[in-house]
């Protein structure tokens, strides 16, 4: 009989555990689903910090084709007294894509100024795709917009590629006396929702890896990691 309350006993606790355990993983899991979105827009947020404040210039960041969305989104802006010239960055390379007009930089310079900027607020300046390609980038546009005296530049760049390309900048502005502002856009997906999106997905773990690599490689500091 004794050794029977004993084993009805430890059951007893047996079951108290496994329940508790239930319990704590169901618990676990509700809180997990009622806080990840916010988890997840937080992340995002991390790799496209968005700055506040005025500037000289905006500069659209480097690619070998520049997307008209893009540069509206540089003109407003301008239009709304953030900036007063805009600076498109053009990525030259031996994979030049086919199609485009010849020489491009003047082609953009007359589409832009079509679109409603004079031609007095337009820069496009031309640069090679040499790796570490944001950060050369950095160095010859900064290194064009101090001889015009500029102190301030609003980095225009596209989805979660914003906080490597904000931190490029910010270090080689400090060598040449131009303070940063990031300021994203978003093609292809939102930043609250990018994880529902198969592009956002994908954008989101590439540009954290290639993030990373530029702060093991030193391109930019560690501090990057936990400032902006």
């Amino acid at each position: 009989m004794e050794q029977f309350i004993n084993r009805k006993r430890r059951d007893g606790r047996v079951l108290r555990r496994v329940i508790f355990l239930i319990a704590f993983l169901v618990g676990g899991a509700l809180l997990v689903f009622s806080f990840y979105p916010a988890l997840l827009s937080a992340g995002g947020k991390y790799l496209a910090p968005q700055g506040v404040g005025k500037a000289d210039v905006v500069i659209i960041e480097g690619t070998e084709i520049i997307k008209e969305r893009t540069v509206r989104v540089g003109m407003e802006l301008i239009s709304s007294g953030r900036a007063k010239r805009l600076v498109v960055v053009y990525h030259d390379s031996d994979e030049r894509p086919m199609g485009l007009p010849n020489p491009y930089d003047f082609f953009l310079r007359q589409k832009i100024n079509d679109w409603g900027l004079h031609q007095d607020q337009i820069r496009v300046y031309i640069v090679p795709k040499e790796h570490p390609i944001t950060l050369n980038e950095a160095r010859i546009v900064l290194s064009k917009l101090v001889v015009d005296k500029t102190q301030k530049a609003i980095l225009l760049a596209e989805n979660f590629h914003t906080r490597r390309s904000y931190w490029a900048y910010k270090v080689v502005g400090k060598t040449f006396g131009v303070d940063i502002i990031s300021y994203p856009y978003f093609s292809g997906f939102k930043i609250d929702s990018w994880w529902q999106n198969a592009e956002g997905f994908r954008n989101f773990f590439g540009e954290g890896i290639k993030f990373l690599y530029y702060v093991l490689r030193g391109y930019i500091p560690i501090e990057s990691l936990v400032t902006t």
